[in-house]
């Protein structure tokens, strides 16, 4: 068999494949691909409907104020659409919440959305990602009652955020409820968020307000190298703030909060 005849033999894709690409076509988008139904299992459309509400029930539970704020229809129209469209890299029942966030931030729904629905919808699945991220053992000590002379050692279940909208105040229970729900209408600015998402010894998740100045000072401690005054240093010189004690003390009073919160949750000496 000559060269060309082998790779041509090599690229026709077998019968199997091409079964497989219409069964998971199907499964995809049921309507669009109604007649491949009759050269599939009898079965398939009770297949297509209990995948599509596995999926949906893990949004459901995730993603309950986004599924509040689209509606039944249009939740349930963003939903088939990520089915249709994104291509998982996970196999897990587990990651569906976190594909669903990855479509999106990456790809583009083929429908109106609110300008605010992606932070919304990622301010959500944080609460799932702290809930069942590892816990990993802190090697220091109890917090030191001196934070600016020992290096802070950080909560290790911990996550700063940023946002363009001030996503920790759009619920149901919220007295702007109705105000959000206009999104068709209503042409939002943007109002940053800080917020620093954690969980606590006893495994309460709670999103905490802060600052950027707070934010950064937790960045500088990080690394687990700064000693509390050195972060505060440097936090100075970045913000050009000339009083050097003044800024210390300051810093103070935030590293003590921040120890209050369960942010800080020990330290190792130099």
């Amino acid at each position: 068999m000559s060269r060309p005849e082998m790779l041509a033999l090599h690229n026709i894709e077998p019968e199997f494949f091409g079964y497989q690409r219409k069964f998971v076509d199907y499964l995809r988008d049921p309507v669009e691909t109604e007649a491949l139904a009759a050269i599939l299992p009898a079965r398939i459309s009770v297949y297509a409907k209990l995948m599509y509400n596995k999926i949906e029930g893990s949004l459901d539970a995730c993603f309950p104020v986004c599924r509040e704020l689209l509606e039944s229809d249009r939740w349930q129209q963003l939903v088939k659409l990520f089915i249709k469209e994104h291509c998982c890299e996970s196999p897990l029942y587990r990651d569906i919440p976190d594909e669903f966030i990855n479509y999106l931030l990456n790809e583009t729904p083929d429908m109106a959305l609110p300008a605010f629905f992606s932070e919304l919808a990622h301010f959500e699945w944080m609460e799932l990602v702290l809930e069942t991220a590892q816990n990993n053992p802190i090697a220091a000590k109890p917090a030191a009652s001196d934070l600016l002379a020992t290096i802070p050692v950080l909560n290790p279940v911990m996550h700063l955020l940023h946002y363009h909208y001030p996503v920790q105040t759009i619920m149901p229970s919220d007295e702007n409820w109705t105000y959000w729900k206009e999104w068709e209408t209503v042409n939002y600015k943007e109002e940053s968020a800080h917020l620093i998402g954690l969980r606590d010894e006893q495994y309460g998740v709670h999103f905490i307000e802060t600052n950027p100045a707070t934010l950064r000072l937790i960045e500088l401690l990080q690394d687990n190298f700064r000693t509390g005054e050195q972060a505060a240093t440097q936090l100075a010189l970045e913000l050009r703030h000339s009083d050097h004690v003044q800024f210390l003390t300051f810093c103070r009073d935030i590293l003590n909060n921040l120890k209050q919160q369960q942010i800080i949750v020990g330290t190792v000496h130099e």
